[in-house]
């Protein structure tokens, strides 16, 4: 069993490189470089890889090991419509939240917006997780907001290649922003309205990145 930290690291940087484009679709990741390079055990990198591989960032191949998952816009497409899915089903059920978690999603919106012109914007990705995580939470079907986390674990690669543009970052930031408005003002139609077009962004923006790799 790894040191949890260790494991923590590693996945923190492994994450990084590949939403970043460090490391590209296709290729091998070797685990005593990678042991080497960041200074632990084989152990935390296994299975830093392994958590990867569950989130769709890495497949992985008996004979050939790790490789960085290689991103098509049909499955984008897939996830997409999933997404769609079960978000909408999770809209009617959706149950009004408090002052606590409203001002949760302003600061993680906030902590966005800090990163919309960094060098290092990776931890965009997470943060749009937790956002959209919140809002699964406020519904009372917990089996299918489990589903939705189960499927955005597939979406965060697809929609990291559209946070590589600034104005992409700029524009989810502003999209949550409108969304937030809804939730305060408690209007349901237009919280749809707000998350559909929120959605529907992310995927042309995703798709547009795909398109030119």
């Amino acid at each position: 069993m790894a040191d949890a930290g260790a494991t923590r690291r590693v996945l923190q940087e492994l994450r990084k490189r590949v939403l970043r484009g460090d490391l590209l679709p296709g290729e091998q990741l070797r685990q005593e470089q990678l042991a080497l390079e960041l200074d632990v055990s084989r152990v935390p990198i296994r299975e830093a890889l392994m958590v990867l591989a569950n989130q769709g960032l890495l497949t992985h191949h008996p004979n050939q090991g790790f490789v960085v998952t290689k991103r098509t816009a049909d499955e984008l497409d897939q996830v997409n419509r999933l997404l769609d899915l079960l978000e909408n089903e999770l809209l009617n059920t959706f149950r009004w939240p408090d002052r606590s978690t409203l001002m949760k999603l302003k600061n993680i919106n906030t902590r966005m917006s800090r990163l919309v012109d960094a060098d290092d914007w990776t931890d965009v990705v997470p943060l749009n997780h937790e956002f959209h995580k919140i809002l699964w939470t406020l519904s009372s079907s917990t089996l299918i907001a489990q589903e939705t986390e189960r499927v955005w674990g597939l979406a965060d690669a697809y929609i990291s290649e559209g946070y590589r543009s600034t104005a992409n970052r700029a524009g989810a930031v502003a999209d949550h922003e409108r969304i937030i408005e809804a939730v305060q003002a408690r209007d349901i139609d237009r919280l749809r309205a707000e998350h559909q077009a929120h959605r529907e962004a992310s995927h042309a923006n995703a798709t547009q990145r795909l398109a030119k790799t």
